[in-house]
């Protein structure tokens, strides 16, 4: 690319507060690949560098990751932004080691990076690539935990409604204030019929 042989610009990226920060490593090389401004004394140091910014924002979001996951694991709660910020993280910086990558192998054809650094970048290509892998499964597994919880949720509605079922029949009845009901005019015998039937149906129900 013909704008290599006058100006380049590095991404330089790291983790800040839960968020990917970007910072440009700009430098102005002559056409032999001499840098002549820039803060760096070589395009090998500044590509270096943006590879070890890299490598460590990498191995901060698999931390938070391995984090969540074991959250998750042990049942603990896990608000759905703490997910998003991962997957976003590991995702970004998938981008920026494919780009690092590329990037890697134009000034390797011209000299300016050695194969090594290339070699290196195309490790973190890997790893980032693995890591955006990983933040989909920690996703995978969220929605899990939380389609089990709605689950167990349903249930217990479910099974609430399903007890009180005799209580509303019992109650129906004896709430037409009908002379003829046996027990009618015995409140607590009545209330303790409805204890009993509730007790009995959600026995019953344990059992099946």
């Amino acid at each position: 690319m013909e704008y290599l042989s006058e100006h380049i610009q590095i991404p330089l990226v790291h983790i800040k507060n839960g968020d990917i920060v970007e910072e440009k490593i700009d430098i102005v090389v002559d056409k032999e690949g001499r840098v002549i401004q820039g803060p760096y004394p070589s395009v090998q140091d500044a590509y270096h560098k943006a590879l070890e910014s890299l490598s460590n924002a990498l191995g901060e979001v698999e931390n938070v990751l391995d984090a969540l996951e074991y959250r998750l694991e042990m049942e603990e709660p896990v608000k759905p932004g703490e997910i998003y910020a991962a997957s976003y993280m590991a995702h970004a910086l998938y981008y920026y080691a494919a780009y690092l990558y590329q990037l890697g192998r134009e000034l390797g054809a011209r000299g300016m990076a050695p194969p090594r650094l290339l070699s290196y970048a195309r490790a973190l290509r890997r790893k980032a690539l693995f890591i955006r892998r990983y933040a989909r499964d920690v996703r995978l597994l969220h929605a899990t935990v939380v389609q089990l919880s709605l689950d167990a949720s349903m249930k217990r509605l479910t099974w609430l409604g399903t007890v009180a079922l005799p209580a509303i029949v019992i109650t129906g009845f004896y709430g037409m204030n009908l002379d003829w009901l046996p027990l009618a005019d015995n409140p607590p015998a009545v209330f303790l019929i409805l204890a009993s039937a509730v007790a009995a149906f959600a026995y019953i129900l344990n059992k099946i």
